[in-house]
């Protein structure tokens, strides 16, 4: 039974996605966005926080460093249909405001590209964007991998925000008490 069930799901699969890759909108990769309660600065830290401890890498590291690029090189672990890739990229940051990536080589993906974005609002919020293209190379892949994708993508915004958000409590704490004892001593 579940061989004729998973069967059937192949064969569904097989027959309506392409339909689906057909429209466009999966070659236009996931986008996702949060509101976090922190300034820029400190989602800025979070978004790199994040990438050292991402549980879909195996690994981040800095592999090269010149002004504003950034060469990573990043194994991710766990993608639907190929399993683990090793990915070469350049990053292009704009330090508060954006980080652009694009892939250089990769043992598995044929394009890998995106953004992460930041856009400090009025209120002292920062509404955070990350766009993301991945293209396998494997027929009928891109619809599976941008479904993925976009969970992926809604986990990690969400992660930054949580973390953002306490790096901005912690340093709230830290500066309060110098505060508040300059206020009782007169001083200011």
């Amino acid at each position: 039974m579940v061989l004729f069930t998973t069967l059937v799901a192949f064969v569904a699969f097989v027959l309506f996605a392409p339909a689906a890759v057909a429209k466009g909108s999966d070659k236009d990769g996931v986008r996702g966005h949060i509101t976090i309660k922190a300034p820029a600065r400190i989602v800025w830290e979070a978004v790199h926080k994040e990438r050292a401890t991402d549980p879909d890498l195996s690994y981040s590291k800095v592999v090269e460093k010149q002004g504003d690029k950034v060469m990573l090189e990043q194994k991710f672990n766990g993608m639907p249909v190929i399993g683990e890739a090793v990915c070469l990229l350049e990053q292009t940051e704009a330090i508060n405001q954006r980080i652009d990536y694009k892939l250089v080589r990769s043992d598995k993906f044929k394009d890998l590209r995106g953004s992460w974005i930041l856009t400090e609002l009025p209120e002292g919020s920062t509404k955070l964007e990350l766009h993301s293209v991945l293209n396998t190379g494997l027929p009928f892949s891109e619809h599976i991998i941008n479904h993925v994708l976009k969970g992926r993508i809604n986990k990690r915004l969400e992660r930054v925000k949580v973390s953002a958000e306490r790096i901005l409590e912690a340093e709230l704490k830290e500066n309060t008490p110098a505060l508040a004892g300059k206020q009782q001593s007169g001083l200011e």
